[in-house]
């Protein structure tokens, strides 16, 4: 990839179920509830012991240092602490959760394994999913939260059960691309601001004659725009924020539909992403997930290269700043309580959390740290992609989409009736209040 995102203004300055135990987590989480203090989930390991790992990574580059990971701890503090793990890949993600999911009900979890919120929330139903309060506050072998930005903590213990119950592992966010051969040609600036957004939009089409910009996914578009206005989208009770609100969720939607409307920014429609028509500059902007780069330069002709980067998203200058961000979460799966097999596989998911583990996985062009030290790494920033300086730019003000079963609808199915929602508004027309209203009718 051409890496020029401006340094970014150097950084701009720089988941039916499983549980665990009680205690609420604040700065610093309360005791374990169950009958363990932090220093009583410590084991001697006497014997050798085998922990399973499932994933769901499928990029060959991914699975590749993922491999190199495993390698190095079983070679290294595995080797000296008699812990040997064993990595299966179980497809993508949907393929990895409905695995477990199968096999928590035949009894037999892997001991540790990546999830997402929503799924985790699913999992949280049955009695194998293990509190990490305890392994985290441990005083020889724990975590230092401090460490981390504060989305991720957040994210980690935004369960219907008090505790944490998952930590971050590959973690992105939302940018905005842009071709920045066209901004220079034209004497543009890369957006700040959601009016200077419609206004360089304005200043696009006149030029090229075709909407200059769009959103991948109109469900992002929609919670993170209530977001930005303090409107909010959901809680991790699964309250849905923005209910009482439809003046102002129809207001700021309605002024996202009209540019729909007027014809300066457009849908994906058939091409489903951005990551086509911006390749083949039919768009000169749009808003997606950190990591559309490899997409992007798959997809553009070699008779019609052109450097592109990447920005931050724009803001409201009268919100509160906001942007989406998503991942992979790790968590530890056990239903037989034994301290041994849970201490072998906290080893393993601590290494997983180390600045080593972290250093390497944003190796790639996408993938964002999710430990400030490593952010601010000089080896970071020398070899960091215009998408994760502009996602790094963002991380004080990410915010997740917390997992949740209510008794009318999950976290997964509010998603994709929002989905279906911002489809009619955007590509049909619909009148927003009366599709609000409407999604409301259908979740009550």
């Amino acid at each position: 990839m051409k890496k020029r995102a401006i340094a970014l203004l150097a950084v701009l300055c720089l988941l039916p179920a499983l549980a665990g135990c009680s205690g609420e987590p604040s700065g610093k989480t309360d005791a374990p509830q169950d009958g363990a203090g932090s220093a009583g989930v410590e084991v001697e390991l006497t014997e050798p012991i085998t922990i399973s790992f499932w994933h769901g990574i499928v990029q060959e580059d991914m699975q590749k240092t993922l491999a190199e990971i495993v390698d190095k701890f079983n070679n290294g503090i595995g080797k000296e602490m008699g812990i040997t793990v064993e990595s299966f890949a179980q497809g993508e993600m949907p393929d990895l959760e409905n695995a477990v999911t199968a096999a928590i009900k035949a009894g037999n979890t892997p001991n540790v394994s990546l999830t997402e919120a929503a799924a985790a929330a699913n999992w949280l139903q049955a009695d194998c999913m293990v509190d990490l309060t305890p392994y985290i506050e441990n005083e020889n072998y724990g975590l230092d939260l401090d460490d981390y930005y504060d989305v991720y903590i957040q994210d980690s213990r935004s369960y219907a059960k008090p505790g944490y119950y998952t930590l971050p592992q590959y973690v992105g966010g939302e940018v905005m691309y842009y071709n920045a051969d066209f901004f220079s040609e034209h004497n543009l600036t890369p957006p700040a601001t959601w009016a200077e957004f419609e206004d360089v939009c304005r200043q696009i089409t006149a030029i090229t004659g075709k909407p200059a910009a769009g959103w991948d996914e109109g469900v992002k578009c929609f919670s993170t725009l209530l977001e930005q206005k303090g409107i909010g989208y959901t809680d991790r009770e699964g309250k849905l924020l923005f209910a009482d609100k439809l003046d102002e969720v129809t207001d700021v939607i309605s002024w996202y539909q009209g540019m729909v409307q007027e014809g300066i920014i457009r849908t994906p429609g058939e091409d489903y992403f951005f990551s086509g028509p911006f390749a083949n500059q039919q768009v000169q902007m749009y808003i997606s997930s950190g990591n559309e780069g490899e997409f992007i330069n798959m997809k553009i002709p070699e008779t019609a290269k052109f450097e592109w980067s990447c920005a931050p998203i724009p803001q409201f200058e009268d919100g509160v700043k906001a942007d989406y961000c998503e991942g992979f979460l790790i968590c530890m799966l056990d239903s037989s309580g034994d301290a041994a097999t849970r201490w072998a596989s906290w080893m393993f998911l601590r290494y997983m959390q180390s600045y080593e583990v972290c250093q390497m996985i944003n190796a790639g062009e996408s993938r964002l740290p999710f430990l400030k030290s490593v952010a601010a790494s000089q080896e970071f920033l020398d070899n960091a992609s215009p998408a994760q300086l502009a996602g790094v730019a963002q991380m004080d003000f990410f915010y997740t989409y917390p997992g949740f079963e209510t008794d009318s609808y999950t976290s997964s199915g509010l998603h994709d009736y929002v989905v279906i929602a911002m489809d009619n508004i955007l590509n049909n027309g619909a009148d927003v209040k009366t599709e609000m209203e409407s999604l409301l009718n259908t979740l009550r």
